[in-house]
């Protein structure tokens, strides 16, 4: 009897798996899209300036949401924890604009999105979360993705390139940090929080020179704000939908948009070194991820 009614349940399971990996890839298009506007918002302005405006427009965006839901829609159920994330994000969002205006495209959102290995380290630096032989092979495979991005020790080594890794670590930081939040907090809640922070940590420099942008940067930043909101939200629920360890790594469809926009926008070529770093970065995250959630088992 069990037999006709499990063809439906793994159809129905299948169906939400296909949906949940389009929610994601769809996520790591939006990311590429705003990666895209992060540098030509970046002609005119700086990082610090980008990212104020980015949350400004971000928090417009959430408005109705935070309007229905008030006052809960402000009140996060780990306060800490949320802070630590949004301070996080916000550390490395600053190295990553910054990043994205100085290397090319694909390479920095690459380095950006090594954030899943340093995942298990500072997990387990942090909140003593445990590290299996699988978690350990997949942060060796991933740094040696870096070393080839890098390109330490040669004439094509650029120093900017460490400022796009640390905006990974940070990225890093901010997923423990959402990884230790209780199940009930919102998706939409951690982005609310990330913009007000964002905002209070970058209004201190632009009080001192309150100018606002030219008209020119405007179009870019309205669509950073659309494309940087509409990835967070698309990659939460593409993960609530399906078993995050089977959908999470197509977030990584990020560097191949990111690597076909460079090219036809501003023609930026992709080397061997880069491609093989990209290789080992994504093998090296699917791993960590298939491995599970750090700790899980301690």
């Amino acid at each position: 009897m069990t037999g006709p009614l499990s063809e439906p349940g793994a159809a129905a399971a299948r169906q939400r798996i296909v949906l949940g990996a389009a929610l994601v890839a769809a996520a790591g298009l939006m990311f590429a899209l705003a990666g895209v506007a992060i540098k030509m918002a970046g002609a005119s302005l700086g990082s610090v300036d980008i990212l104020f405006w980015r949350n400004v427009l971000s928090l417009a965006i959430l408005l109705p949401w935070i309007v229905r839901r008030w006052p809960g829609a402000l009140q996060p159920v780990h306060g800490g924890l949320m802070a630590m994330r949004g301070v996080a994000v916000v550390a490395s969002l600053l190295c990553y604009y910054y990043a994205v205006q100085v290397l090319p495209l694909a390479e920095a959102v690459l380095l950006n999105f090594s954030s899943a290995i340093f995942v298990p380290l500072l997990g387990f630096l942090l909140f003593r979360f445990g590290l299996d032989r699988r978690v350990l092979i997949a942060v060796l495979v991933g740094f040696a993705g870096v070393a080839l991005i890098l390109k330490p020790g040669t004439d094509l080594f650029q120093p900017a390139a460490l400022i796009g890794l640390a905006s990974g670590m940070l990225g890093g930081l901010a997923a423990v940090a959402v990884w230790r939040m209780p199940e009930e907090e919102s998706p939409v809640r951690i982005a609310v929080w990330f913009a007000l922070i964002g905002i209070v940590i970058t209004s201190g420099p632009m009080l001192m020179d309150p100018v606002l942008p030219p008209a020119e940067a405007w179009p870019p930043l309205i669509a950073l704000g659309l494309f940087s909101t509409a990835a967070h939200i698309l990659f939460a629920r593409g993960c609530l939908v399906a078993p995050a360890d089977r959908v999470s790594p197509l977030d990584y469809t990020a560097v191949f948009f990111a690597a076909a926009f460079g090219w036809l926008i501003w023609g930026e070529a992709v080397d061997w070194l880069l491609a093989a770093g990209a290789a080992l970065i994504v093998a090296g995250a699917v791993i960590a991820i298939r491995a599970g959630r750090p700790g899980a088992d301690a």
